[in-house]
């Protein structure tokens, strides 16, 4: 049977459980709380007993004539609160026991897969003892032979879980089973045996997911939703309309693609089961707004494509609704088709091979590749494919890192106009933002040859692009950058830019840079920043301190909120920072990460 998803979920729940509530639901049009301990006791006991005195009257198992009706019956008595077991609880287990035994096929199994499925799973949990093993064993066996992986118990309580929001709980997710199991109780009359099996499955499931929350909710697992990021969802999600944002430029304000697919992507870092209906109600609708507005090639948004279709992918995986799959399909074809390989005509010589820049034949940069190969990976394209170990010539050229970088050559000097900079690569492991190219500022060698400054936001860029493309931790690319960034840790600014070109270009990009550290570290897995101090007395040798960077980026960021919610960069308003909903959805992105 397929476990997978409820250990997805369940993990999900416990980051954040102590955050739900456990009481019974207040007075007063608040909204519900959840109820703790045992829900639908009465009902489940209740629907038991019509089930066996359905059995008893009529001289048939439980669940009449449908096999796979019996097996859901006991798979969820084995569970429920009074924990029935075989043999000798009652008649009616024993006699449903016996009937499963009686449809074993020569081949091992019960039926069809569900069938199959359901008695494997009643059998494995009613006993006391594994007195069907042989019986288990063989329908297991015909199970994987068959490929799909069929539903059982655990299933039904990660749908539960799945259900679970700020305020909807199992409480709520089991009444229309629990209507039922009533009318049964009061009258047995039109009782069908496979919808008073899904009814009683249900409801189970609810007392099991109930139980669950319980144990989560006395965690000591720490929250994964703070008060500084509810302050700012609040604030973000107030600023949309029917799930849609707003772009403001050239002095018009008009609903953006880009902005919408962000907004989203940030609402939705508040975990599932957190978000009330509402908030859920209007993710919905931006998602649909999106997925109704992508381009005939596969695209999203009228201006730099490519950049506002990454934002969009990112948005719409994690939604994961209706009509995603076949768009985000379309939407990897369309950034594919904007890397320069060789379907566009380039040549590995080429200064920009393996890039992807914001579309419509632009040069490549690394701030845009770092977000493609982060949407072909949502999309589902793996690590092996062609297009990332394309990006890795590129990347190795952003690198300042002589044994793997084999770009010079001329580049425009970004800061004045008219001049040729003869670049060549640095040696300190970080990334400039692309060959030859960097916002931070230059090193000019002895030869005379400039070499682009490394800088914060794009080293770690560099980390998240390699760890995306599948390049091990032990890999000496990595490693280069990972002892940049552990010589330039700092949360105080974008480090790496040149002291000359002023105070103010250390702020450029900041809470952009807050994200894709976030990102990076998460992505390379890497828990802890190893930083080299000097001693306090200025004679002992140095001290190397494990800086737990998802601590120091959340109390940082926190430190920076500004009352209302929002986070705005007022030090450099480069780069669109000066826009409070943009600084915003960058912090939350970081915040999400610093479990």
């Amino acid at each position: 049977m397929n476990r997978r998803r409820f250990r997805v979920v369940l993990p999900a729940l416990l980051a954040f459980a102590p955050l739900l509530p456990a009481a019974v639901a207040p007075q007063g049009g608040q909204s519900p709380a959840r109820k703790s301990g045992v829900v639908f006791k009465e009902e489940v006991d209740g629907l038991v007993g019509a089930l066996t005195d359905d059995a008893k009257v009529n001289g048939w198992p439980l669940g009449g004539e449908s096999v796979e009706a019996r097996a859901k019956i006991l798979a969820a008595m084995a569970r429920c609160h009074r924990r029935y077991y075989y043999p000798g609880d009652v008649p009616a287990v024993t006699q449903a026991v016996q009937a499963l035994i009686a449809q074993r096929r020569s081949d091992g199994s019960f039926g069809d897969a569900t069938t199959t499925a359901w008695t494997v799973d009643a059998l494995g949990n009613l006993p006391l003892e594994p007195r069907f093993a042989e019986e288990i064993a063989a329908a297991q066996a015909w199970l994987a032979r068959g490929g799909a992986p069929a539903a059982g118990f655990d299933d039904a309580v990660a749908a539960v879980l799945d259900g679970v929001r700020a305020d909807v709980f199992p409480q709520h997710l089991g009444a229309d089973s629990a209507k039922k199991a009533k009318a049964w109780r009061q009258s047995r009359d039109g009782m069908n045996h496979a919808e008073a099996a899904d009814a009683l499955l249900r409801l189970v499931a609810c007392q099991v997911a109930n139980k669950k929350l319980d144990g989560a909710a006395a965690s000591p697992v720490a929250a994964a939703w703070s008060a500084a990021q509810e302050k700012a969802f609040a604030w973000l999600l107030a600023r949309q309309k029917d799930g849609v944002f707003e772009a403001s430029y050239a002095g018009k304000t008009f609903p953006d693609a880009a902005m919408t697919g962000f907004g989203l992507y940030a609402l939705q870092s508040k975990p599932l089961a957190r978000r009330s209906a509402a908030e859920q109600a209007a993710i919905d609708q931006g998602a649909q707004w999106l997925l109704a507005r992508q381009n005939a090639d596969g695209t999203f948004g009228d201006n730099v494509p490519n950049y506002t279709t990454c934002l969009v992918v990112g948005a719409l995986s994690r939604w994961g609704g209706p009509g995603v799959t076949p768009a985000l399909a379309k939407a990897q074809k369309a950034i594919l088709g904007f890397q320069n390989a060789e379907a566009n005509g380039y040549a590995r010589s080429d200064r920009d091979y393996g890039s992807i820049g914001y579309g419509n034949s632009q040069r490549g940069d690394l701030s845009n590749l770092h977000f493609s190969l982060q949407a072909l990976r949502e999309t589902g394209l793996p690590a092996d494919h062609e297009a990332f170990q394309k990006a890795l010539t590129f990347l190795q050229r952003t690198q300042n890192l002589k044994s793997v970088n084999d770009f010079q050559g001329k580049v425009p000097d970004p800061d004045r106009e008219g001049v040729v900079l003869d670049a060549t690569s640095g040696d300190d492991g970080g990334a400039g933002y692309y060959p030859g190219n960097s916002n931070a500022g230059y090193v000019v060698q002895p030869d005379g040859k400039s070499s682009p400054r490394s800088y914060g936001s794009m080293t770690y860029a560099l980390l998240k692009s390699y760890t995306l493309a599948g390049v091990p931790g032990g890999d000496p690319r990595v490693q280069a950058a990972v002892k940049w960034i552990q010589d330039n840790w700092t949360l105080a600014v974008n480090p790496g830019a040149d002291p000359a070109m002023g105070e103010k270009v250390q702020y450029q990009g900041l809470f952009y840079y807050y994200m894709v550290l976030a990102q990076a570290l998460d992505a390379a897995k890497v828990a802890t920043v190893r930083v080299t101090q000097a001693s306090d007395d200025g004679k002992s040798p140095p001290l190397v301190v494990p800086i737990d960077w998802r601590k120091a980026l959340r109390a940082h960021l926190e430190g920076l909120q500004a009352a209302d919610g929002t986070w705005r960069n007022g030090k450099n308003d480069r780069w669109m920072e000066g826009q409070e909903l943009l600084c915003t959805c960058y912090s939350l992105a970081a915040l999400e990460l610093c479990r």
